[in-house]
């Protein structure tokens, strides 16, 4: 889900919103639905105020502010919503977390909970903007034989929003071609019949998927839904909520899921510091949370101890006060821009106190720095062999097959550090300048923005040991130019 005030093309109400009343309506419409718009936004947050005040013949924007404060959840609320909630999706949009959701949770929720009396597996994809994801998991299913009239199991997909013309939308099935992009010809025309420029989705998709509104923030799970959701889809929607706010959501999410159930989240989200009850999964470079069962451990291939969560013990030694001391010099070298002092100091460390993770991520800053990739990249998996949730080496990773001009493996490496510390300025900036690269500008936006807000809310961590000629507010202008012109080439990467 996008936020994003959009203006009509006769919004003229005389009354523009001064700072106090941006405030006042700000902070309403985060009470009532989560959503949070930085002052960056206030621009175009006062352009879609103006444009329902236009529609309701309101001149005064104070009575406008009266009448919604009045009214705790009615049809006019809503429509405000819609105006400032835009989407922007496609079909299969994340294809690794689609193969995850193929190889991985369906066949082990299957094979858990085969023997029970009641075959039913239940579908939440919450936030669900125009139901091309909801659509997904179902044309996934069908194609797998799940959703035949002589299946053995029922399945019940439910999409939910808090924009009640998207859900109208989604109801229709009906798409452009833009939607269907990542959708190969086969699927396409078994799936889809042209109709003009767009494509209309065939009637046995549509109802194996039902779609309702719903508040995420308002009550322990939305009012359609049934208890024990099995698999919950929850992507982009944190990204535009405050950290208190995104922990009450999670608890929401922990509640409505079954035991043992799965959580998918967008590539830029983690539920860094708010896992408990959580463990973070692995399939095949994917990533979910499952929650946990009492009594029962976790299956799968991999199941990692969550981000929040304390590390297992490491068999290095807690570095010596000794070792903290050689750091800083080594690391007032790197920030001069001495480097081959740096180096030096870094490999007599390294040598006293091998296990010491700082120094040889800084080392791995000075390789990248002097184009040395391949050392660097061994640093890189050094760092995993002593920490794998060490997500700055993941960074580091990232940052070095996307100079290799190797971007699959750069996302990959870049979405792994951004599930373990979302607060990584760097992972979210060279992701989107790979978006970009690749022209999907709505993705890179997202990255963009996620700079944006971290520098807003002062939650930017820059990770100065690969960056060490890069300061925040650069990075943060980079970005903001970026928004602005979005085919823009970069000169920062």
């Amino acid at each position: 889900m996008t936020t994003k005030a959009i203006p009509a093309k006769d919004a003229a109400p005389s009354d523009t919103p001064s700072l106090r009343q941006f405030v006042r309506f700000r902070d309403l419409i985060e009470e009532r639905c989560g959503l949070h718009f930085a002052e960056s936004q206030r621009t175009s947050l006062s352009a879609s105020l103006r444009a329902r005040m236009q529609q309701l013949g309101i001149e005064r924007i104070d009575d406008y502010y009266d009448l919604l404060s009045r009214r705790t959840d009615d049809e006019g609320f809503r429509k405000l919503i819609n105006l400032v909630t835009v989407t922007e999706t496609c079909f299969f949009r994340d294809p690794s977390q689609f193969r995850l959701l193929r190889r991985h949770i369906l066949p082990t929720l299957l094979a858990e909970r085969g023997s029970r009396q009641t075959r039913t597996v239940r579908i939440w994809s919450a936030g669900c903007s125009s139901g091309e994801e909801a659509y997904s998991i179902a044309v996934m299913l069908s194609d797998m034989g799940l959703l035949s009239a002589s299946a053995a199991w029922t399945f019940e997909i439910v999409g939910t929003d808090v924009n009640t013309e998207v859900i109208e939308t989604a109801r229709r099935g009906v798409y452009s071609a833009r939607a269907l992009r990542n959708v190969e010809g086969d699927v396409l025309r078994r799936y889809f019949r042209p109709d003009g420029r767009r494509f209309c989705l065939n009637d046995e998709i549509k109802r194996a998927v039902r779609f309702e509104y719903a508040n995420l923030t308002h009550v322990p799970k939305p009012r359609p839904l049934a208890p024990g959701q099995d698999i919950v889809f929850c992507k982009n929607v944190t990204i535009y909520f405050r950290p208190e706010m995104t922990r009450r959501l999670v608890g929401r999410l922990h509640d409505a899921l079954a035991d043992g159930g799965f959580l998918l989240l967008g590539h830029s989200e983690s539920l860094w510091q708010m896992d408990e009850g959580f463990a973070l999964v692995e399939h095949e470079g994917a990533f979910c949370y499952r929650k946990a069962t009492p009594g029962v451990e976790a299956s799968g291939p991999r199941v990692l101890p969550s981000p929040g969560a304390d590390p297992a013990p490491s068999p290095s030694p807690v570095p010596p006060e000794t070792a903290t001391g050689e750091y800083d010099r080594c690391l007032a070298a790197f920030r001069a821009e001495r480097w081959t002092q740096a180096e030096a100091l870094l490999d007599a460390l390294i040598q006293s106190s091998p296990a010491f993770v700082p120094a040889r991520l800084l080392l791995g800053g000075v390789f990248v720095h002097r184009g040395r990739y391949d050392e660097a990249f061994v640093q890189a998996e050094r760092v995993l062999h002593l920490a794998d949730l060490e997500p700055r080496a993941h960074l580091l990773i990232g940052m070095i097959e996307a100079q290799r001009g190797r971007s699959d493996e750069a996302l990959q490496a870049l979405r792994r550090a951004l599930y373990l510390d979302n607060s990584l300025a760097l992972a979210h900036f060279w992701l989107g300048n790979l978006y970009r690269d690749r022209g999907d500008t709505g993705r890179a936006r997202i990255e963009y923005e996620n700079v944006v807000r971290g520098w807003e809310l002062h939650t930017l961590d820059l990770t100065e040991m690969f960056a060490s000629d890069l300061s925040a507010e650069q990075l943060v202008d980079f970005c903001l130019r970026s928004l602005r012109c979005p085919d823009a080439p970069s000169d920062m990467s």
